[in-house]
């Protein structure tokens, strides 16, 4: 019994990889599949052989270690609470108490303490990723207005999104003709397959080279001017559920679906016209103090006095008080949340009960409240963003590409 046990126990902790100063076992990848294997549908799963799968999670399992390599020299941690916060807003969206996520994630055969561990590597990558390559990525409020005025020019800014599937079929740098020319027949084999009716996301996971392969090759949403030049052309033509012929690039041959298209949609907001006054906390103010000033100056107001006279000669928010505590039109997300809740609950002329926040004591009273359209504000901020992403993507492919191939690795899943 020793013995059989001894050798289970040297299978599992086998080295399957030496990844500069670290290894590779066996287990790690074994989990990490049984993850991968779990967000399959069984048709994605029954195209796979098996060390197709092994090879492309080992190869995620190595990039994911290059970066986590950088965190430990780097010092880098993340908290128990952070890795548990981020749990509960993946079981929050999907409407999952952490009981019920739980229950889920060991019916699925995966274990508390190996999601955390998942998770815990999720975000340390991410931190990586911003703190080497985010924070250079730099866009100019020129960039931004150029944006928008090349949208306006294509009437892009009223287009619709696209909702993309993406197949790289990958040659590799100063590729003969030969390896062109197999990678072409390779990706017109494919299309046939696709074109009979074989799922796009299930293609992707077996043979597709691009990074995003074992997430079915899912781009995601996106308007033209996001997208990659390439493909551009060839989205513009195409409607929902059609796939586009093979895309030669120097990087080698793309397959397109467009899965589905939406519309653009009107950001309306309500902002609030508000003034408050403010009663701070300190040693001789005690919080009961400071909210039975408050209630007293309520029930003056009730009996006539004004609270812009009021608010000028008691509150303590200086910047407001000059203008009888006008904080003037805010909009959502202005306001500290304690404040913005009670506000929010207030009707029109009405002065609300004292309420804390960080600052200390408020009364409230709301002017009045309207609607605005935000959409043009929110496009230039989506602008701002998609050339952010744009920027940092390409950066980002770069970055793991040097980092790879700075790096020592040595497979040993054959061993």
């Amino acid at each position: 019994m020793t013995c059989s046990v001894t050798l289970a126990n040297d299978s599992v902790n086998r080295i399957i990889a030496v990844v500069d100063q670290s290894v590779i076992l066996q287990n790690q990848l074994d989990e990490k599949i049984k993850q991968m294997y779990q967000r399959m549908s069984p048709e994605q799963r029954a195209a796979l052989s098996a060390n197709d799968i092994k090879k492309r999670v080992l190869d995620k399992i190595i990039i994911t270690e290059l970066q986590l390599q950088i965190a430990r020299r780097s010092g880098i941690n993340i908290t128990t609470t952070e890795v548990d916060a981020a749990i509960e807003r993946i079981a929050s969206s999907n409407k999952l108490s952490i009981d019920k996520f739980v229950a889920v994630l060991a019916k699925d055969d995966i274990s508390l303490p190996a999601f955390k561990q998942s998770v815990r590597e999720q975000i340390l990558v991410r931190r990586i990723q911003s703190s080497f390559v985010h924070h250079e990525v730099k866009v100019s409020e020129q960039e931004v207005n150029s944006f928008l005025k090349l949208l306006e020019q294509n009437n892009a800014d009223q287009s619709s999104e696209y909702h993309l599937g993406h197949i790289l079929i990958a040659t590799p740098e100063n590729a003969t003709s030969q390896q062109i020319q197999q990678a072409e027949q390779k990706a017109d084999q494919l299309l046939k397959q696709l074109r009979a009716g074989k799922k796009f996301a299930t293609v992707s996971i077996s043979q597709s080279d691009a990074s995003n392969a074992l997430e079915g090759g899912d781009l995601g949403w996106m308007k033209l001017t996001q997208m990659p030049s390439l493909l551009k052309p060839y989205v513009e033509k195409m409607q929902q559920g059609d796939i586009s012929p093979s895309i030669q690039s120097p990087s080698g041959f793309h397959i397109i679906q467009l899965f589905s298209v939406r519309g653009p949609k009107k950001v309306i907001v309500t902002k609030t016209h508000v003034r408050h006054i403010l009663i701070k906390i300190n040693a001789l103010v005690s919080d009961q103090a400071a909210e039975k000033r408050l209630l007293g100056l309520k029930q003056r107001i009730a009996d006539g006095d004004d609270f812009a006279t009021l608010a000028r000669a008691n509150s303590e928010d200086r910047g407001s008080a000059i203008t009888g505590g006008d904080l003037n039109w805010v909009q959502p997300g202005a306001l500290v949340p304690a404040f913005e809740e009670a506000m929010n609950k207030l009707a029109i002329n009405e002065v609300g009960e004292p309420i804390q926040s960080q600052f200390g004591w408020h009364l409230i009273q709301v002017l009045g409240r309207e609607q605005q359209d935000n959409t043009q504000l929110m496009r230039k901020a989506q602008a701002r963003s998609q050339l952010q992403k744009r920027k940092a993507d390409a950066a980002i492919e770069a970055w793991l590409t040097k980092l790879r191939d700075e790096a020592y690795i040595e497979y040993r899943l054959n061993d």
